[in-house]
């Protein structure tokens, strides 16, 4: 078993397309005497070879067979650990890399496939053969990622694209909440306090995988789709009440009249007093407050 972390320009200088910056290379050899806790990792990809035996992947409470020859993507932010039988055993290697802004071409492509695993038991001497060069030339640079095991890396990167290309499973993860009844909870507590924090303590999942799912889904954040619910809710109360610029700004969740007029008037374009009055509804104590 063997476990390296590159954590910095010093030991992992070629960063730049067309590379990609590596963040750690592992072979587990041992499973199940060892293995990872669970673990997710934020803004970096997992690409794990299993080289013998089987096991599982375990997600949550599901958990996915995985064999001789699997080779399996983990996009960011999703929590997890491989497990395996006592009898049976499983060894494995991981190589992780960094989701960069820049749409690099084969972050490009994991990106879009997701969580996912496919069968590279045709390739596996060449893989394992490839993983273990790279191992003797981090030893024998001192846990240098140079150029020439950047260069390998993207071989084998590449070769993994041509994997999943040509068949590919993506696993599908059931959760115990759906897009939806994050949207309704959104909508039905506006009037409370909600950070993209206490929305991911709520339904369990990392921030970033929320705010990731709910954006591809509804084009817009949780907490921008909290703001937009907000706004829509205060035009309904200035135009079907006499509520008070400062009790609406209550009932949709801003405890400031100033801020909630500042984002009124950033969506609406006007002030909710404005609003109000060129739709006709000019309320006597809103006209006393003026």
């Amino acid at each position: 078993m063997w476990i390296y972390d590159y954590k910095s320009e010093k030991d992992n200088p070629y960063r730049q397309q067309p590379f990609v910056e590596i963040t750690h290379m592992c072979y587990i050899d041992n499973l199940p005497l060892w293995t990872y806790p669970w673990h997710d990792h934020k803004d970096v990809y997992e690409i794990a070879f299993i080289t013998s035996g089987c096991g599982h992947l375990v997600i949550d409470n599901q958990s996915f067979p995985v064999k001789n020859g699997s080779v399996i993507i983990i996009p960011p932010d999703i929590a997890h650990r491989f497990t395996a039988d006592d009898d049976i055993g499983m060894q494995y290697y991981t190589l992780r890399f960094k989701d960069t802004p820049e749409d690099g071409e084969f972050q490009t492509f994991f990106r879009g496939l997701g969580l996912a695993v496919t069968s590279g038991l045709n390739c596996l001497p060449y893989i394992q053969s490839t993983l273990q060069l790279l191992f003797n030339i981090h030893h024998a640079n001192g846990g240098i990622a140079d150029g020439a095991f950047q260069s390998i890396c993207l071989g084998l990167l590449e070769l993994t694209r041509i994997l999943f290309t040509n068949e590919t499973m993506t696993l599908r993860i059931a959760s115990k909440y759906s897009l939806s009844d994050i949207l309704n909870y959104i909508q039905d507590n506006r009037e409370q306090k909600i950070t993209l924090e206490s929305l991911s303590s709520h339904f369990n999942i990392s921030p970033s995988h929320l705010s990731r799912i709910f954006t591809q889904a509804y084009h817009m954040s949780p907490i921008n789709y909290l703001i937009h619910c907000r706004i829509t809710y205060a035009t309904e109360y200035l135009l079907k009440s006499d509520l008070t610029i400062t009790e609406i700004s209550e009932r949709v969740g801003y405890d400031n009249p100033t801020h909630f007029t500042n984002m009124f008037t950033k969506r609406i374009g006007c002030t909710p007093s404005e609003y109000r009055e060129r739709n006709g509804r000019i309320p006597l104590e809103e006209k006393a407050e003026e």
